[in-house]
């Protein structure tokens, strides 16, 4: 948060909301947030969510209402061929970088690139950070 400050960075948070207890955490976030860095947070996005996205929805009213910072996408759980770099996993695969696997992983990063556009509000997010 101190680099965004001195670069005046808009941010947007992300939780993974696989994981369980993303609102609290997101809230909880912002109120343990110097002021300074809270001014900076202009949206929270959900990563990795399953299922219907009406049921979040009473949910991103509240948060907003809590923390008066709107929920800018929701993304999708995606199946990707893509090695872990959570450090969660004890023993990371190998990658040999050769041609081939860099295109591979180029296709599932294009994928993964399409996949967060089309689900956060892109346009909401260049007039924040405008």
């Amino acid at each position: 948060m101190s680099i965004a400050q001195k670069a005046n960075a808009s941010v947007l948070l992300v939780s993974d909301i696989d994981k369980g207890g993303s609102f609290a955490s997101l809230v909880g976030t912002m109120k343990l947030l110097d002021k300074k860095y809270q001014k900076l947070v202009k949206g929270f996005v959900f990563n990795k969510f399953r299922g219907d996205i009406d049921v979040l929805k009473p949910g991103f009213r509240k948060i907003k209402q809590i923390t008066n910072i709107p929920v800018l996408g929701t993304i999708p759980m995606v199946k990707m061929n893509l090695h872990e770099e959570d450090s969660l996993h004890a023993k990371p695969k190998d990658i040999a970088w050769t041609k081939n696997n860099i295109t591979k992983i180029d296709k599932e990063l294009d994928k993964l690139a399409k996949t967060v556009k089309n689900n956060l509000d892109i346009k909401t997010i260049e007039r924040i950070i405008k």
